[in-house]
């Protein structure tokens, strides 16, 4: 099983033709050992995501909106993005500061020379 470690050292995965680009994020998230609160997160956002990994400008949550949906402070979330971005679970589509950043889904992938460990 992946540390989180390991997964920060992933590179970012390039998304997938068929569709299932979200499917793959929410198995990985759910399969992962991350803090209940960060796993928490990324499904959330998951939620707003089409197949492809993206949320479209309308849906963008932004930090108020996940908390509100996630029942976590605004300092809460903002760490839980900042480990999710770090370990390549999500990237900023455009701004940097999470209240108005316009986020998407991102897979990690392990590299050849990783699995051989």
């Amino acid at each position: 099983m992946p540390t989180p470690l390991d997964v920060a050292r992933r590179a970012l995965a390039p998304a997938p033709v068929d569709g299932t680009y979200r499917v793959r994020y929410i198995q990985g998230i759910r399969c992962s050992r991350m803090h209940p609160h960060t796993r928490l997160v990324a499904l959330t956002l998951a939620s707003y995501a089409g197949p492809n990994g993206t949320i479209a400008d309308a849906d963008q949550p932004g930090l108020l909106g996940l908390v509100e949906a996630t029942g976590l402070t605004a300092g809460r979330v903002a760490v839980q993005l900042r480990a999710l971005e770090g370990r390549g679970w999500i990237r900023p589509v455009r701004g940097a500061r999470y209240e108005v950043a316009h986020l998407a889904l991102a897979l990690p992938q392990y590299r050849a020379d990783q699995l051989r460990r």
